[in-house]
């Protein structure tokens, strides 16, 4: 492979990559969000349910208490649903993980062949500059002998 086919392998799998990193920034957000929001709703669920524990206490009307207990089955019906939502997210989050792995050891085994390749090409120089310096040392030991 040459230089400038496996440069150019570098610079897409680092684009990659970085998108990957962008897109993973960005699930993790979501996830962020979508477990605020279901801690939102769990807490409002809990104090809605305690201020209906005190109203029952106090004594509250039939009506008032069949809307609260459709309130109620309608946050925990929200809540089982935003749970689905962070589950769905930290699916996400797991696969934008995996990917952006994916995307890094890409970028590394290229890495290490452009290592590999400039190795190779150092070597090569030593041994042409050796072979130069060997060349020059005979030539002048020639004259000298000559």
């Amino acid at each position: 492979m040459n230089q400038s086919s496996l440069n150019a392998l570098i610079e897409l799998a680092t684009e990659k990559r970085d998108a990957a990193a962008a897109t993973l920034g960005a699930l993790h957000g979501e996830r962020a969000r979508s477990q605020s929001q279901l801690e939102a709703l769990i807490a409002y669920r809990a104090e809605y349910g305690e201020r209906l524990a005190r109203a029952m206490a106090d004594g509250l009307s039939m009506h008032r208490l069949d809307n609260d207990q459709r309130f109620l089955a309608a946050l925990d019906e929200a809540i089982a649903e935003q749970e689905r939502i962070v589950a769905h997210s930290e699916h996400r989050l797991a696969d934008g993980k995996n990917q952006w792995q994916d995307r890094q050891r890409r970028l590394k085994s290229f890495d290490a062949l452009e290592q590999r390749r400039r190795a190779g090409e150092a070597r090569r120089e030593a041994r042409r500059e050796q072979q130069d310096n060997d060349e020059a040392a005979g030539r002048a030991s020639r004259r000298a002998n000559g």
